[in-house]
């Protein structure tokens, strides 16, 4: 059979948010529009991402394995990670879960022999990765975030293509070994006109004329932010009486912001905000958003470009390696979005909203300039390469 007939193998990995998972749906949908490639998606054993599940079969096939996390926080001294027995004794027990890991990735890969393994990082790709070195099959990486992840570092240093959701100059990787292509997103988020809007706001049970603000912490919701929202609401609604409220919370955090909303505010302003813990259609209410108040998740910011969306950046100081405050940095240095810090008292935050609700030119010019930067071609682009390199690789691999 001539290569251009042959049909190849492709492993999709990544796991642990869905940050690193969402990325592979769209991705593995190119893959497959092709028709001469079988992908499997190798996650986490035990992982349950919401509203995620019901989209694995994309994938040909699903395969899980243990992994293990090494938990570092961003900020804590060294002293302190010394110090803190539960978290070294948490590592310690996980240690054994990457060899229980990295073994059953082996026998995986030898059963389906792959022609290449991409990584989009998350604890599961290390004993992915590492398996994928013993048996001498390609390995590409892929990173979201202004900085790359620990998975990807170590993973990286065998990889023969790392693939970027940013500029190269952001990472440390061999400057002749990255290809910047954009993180790949959900095929239904498009530029949103005028007209499109209207008609999401309508979706969403709005006038086409109402201000809509979306408050996203993302798939997994932030109490912290959820909390300064719920506390200024009552402000934001009585300052725009045309504004209508659409808060993301988080699934575990649904009914806890139900209950402090109904608290807080009377009935008649109680009406114009709309409550979910998750939704699938997510794109829809981002559409319809005006402004939108969020975290400074890669794939998320990446969304928002597409669709030119004006953003209030608040980003996590907690997650490990800092990455959403080096994403935010990035957002800051080129003007991209209004910055507000997690440590920002919740009138601070109050006063960014009402003033970008209040001038339509500052929301148009952040949303032109995020706009810019979107990359809709992005899985597209990273089919693409992962088909070369597996071409490349089997090639090799029959010569050797």
């Amino acid at each position: 059979m001539s290569d251009n007939n042959r049909t190849i193998t492709i492993i999709l990995t990544g796991g642990g948010s869905g940050g690193h998972i969402a990325p592979l749906l769209p991705l593995a949908r190119e893959l497959k529009a092709t028709g001469k490639c079988v992908v499997v998606y190798i996650g986490l054993k035990g992982d349950k991402l919401e509203g995620l599940q019901n989209q694995y079969q994309v994938f040909d096939q699903v395969r899980t394995v243990p992994a293990g996390k090494f938990r570092r926080y961003h900020g804590e001294s060294y002293l302190a990670h010394l110090t803190d027995i539960k978290t070294l004794a948490l590592n310690f027990r996980d240690f054994f879960r990457v060899i229980a890991g990295i073994l059953a990735s082996h026998r995986i890969l030898k059963k389906l022999k792959p022609d290449v393994v991409f990584s989009k990082g998350g604890y599961v790709a290390v004993p992915v990765g590492i398996a994928a070195h013993w048996r001498h099959i390609p390995i590409v990486t892929h990173d979201s975030d202004a900085t790359a992840g620990l998975a990807n570092r170590i993973v990286g240093r065998w990889a023969v293509l790392h693939a970027t959701g940013m500029p190269a100059e952001n990472y440390s990787y061999p400057k002749d070994s990255v290809q910047y292509v954009g993180i790949p997103i959900d095929e239904r988020i498009k530029p949103v006109s005028k007209t499109a809007q209207a008609d999401f706001k309508r979706q969403a049970g709005f006038l086409a004329d109402t201000l809509v603000l979306l408050v996203a912490g993302g798939g997994l919701g932030a109490k912290s932010l959820n909390d300064k929202l719920v506390s200024i609401a009552p402000k934001l609604l009585e300052a725009n009486p045309k504004l209508r409220i659409v808060h993301l919370s988080g699934k575990q955090h649904e009914q806890a912001v139900v209950t402090k909303y109904a608290a807080g505010l009377d009935s008649g302003l109680l009406e114009r905000v709309k409550v979910i813990g998750f939704t699938d259609e997510f794109y829809k209410y981002s559409g319809a958003a005006d402004l939108v108040v969020t975290r400074a998740g890669a794939t998320a910011m990446a969304e928002f470009a597409a669709q030119n969306k004006a953003c209030i950046v608040v980003p996590s100081p907690f997650l490990a390696g800092g990455h959403q405050l080096k994403n935010a940095e990035a957002l800051s240095r080129f003007g991209l979005a209004e910055i507000v810090s997690n440590d920002a008292s919740p009138q601070e935050l109050q006063e960014a909203i009402l003033n970008l609700l209040g001038n339509r030119f500052r929301r148009e010019s952040y949303a032109k300039k995020l706009g810019r930067t979107a990359h809709n071609d992005a899985a597209q682009k990273l089919a693409k390469l992962l088909f070369e390199v597996a071409g490349q690789g089997s090639r090799s691999r029959r010569g050797q």
